[in-house]
């Protein structure tokens, strides 16, 4: 982890407040779609997966419009909390998005592991307006 990146990362406990409802935060899952509606944290959370994976082969393939519908489902100046697991999909997520502009962007260190081990409320919690196909239709036809 680069030390910019290092020094915005927040622990689980922090991010657990910050999706509440009494908080601001927005937590943004970079994991794909099976692994979100499979367990993601508790609370404000969208799903915009940074790579998708070969069902086979495993191979990785970037998510083409990751930028595209995060501008559309986030504000520039909102306070944005990247998680995915513990590898660097959330470090190359927080990367992009402060290209693409967003000037609010924090790392949950360890992505769900840290947010499990702390013994953290987890959902499977997958409808319109939180999927990523929801997300991705509405981004795609606003850009109409």
């Amino acid at each position: 982890m680069n030390d910019n990146v290092k020094n915005q990362a927040i622990n689980a406990k922090q991010v657990s407040q910050e999706i509440s409802q009494e908080g601001t935060g927005t937590y943004v899952d970079v994991r794909t779609v099976v692994e979100f509606a499979t367990n993601r944290p508790k609370g404000r959370a969208l799903n915009i997966p940074i790579v998708f994976f070969h069902p086979t082969t495993k191979e990785r393939h970037p998510s083409e419009a990751f930028e595209l519908v995060a501008q559309h489902a986030l504000k520039k100046d909102d306070n944005i909390i990247v998680g995915a697991d513990s590898d660097d999909r959330g470090l190359e997520a927080v990367k992009r998005l402060q290209t693409a502009g967003f000037l609010n962007v924090q790392l949950l260190r360890k992505g769900i592991d840290e947010w499990k081990d702390a013994n953290l409320p987890l959902t499977g919690d997958n409808r319109p307006g939180v999927s990523y196909a929801s997300l991705l239709t509405d981004a795609r036809r606003a850009k109409k």
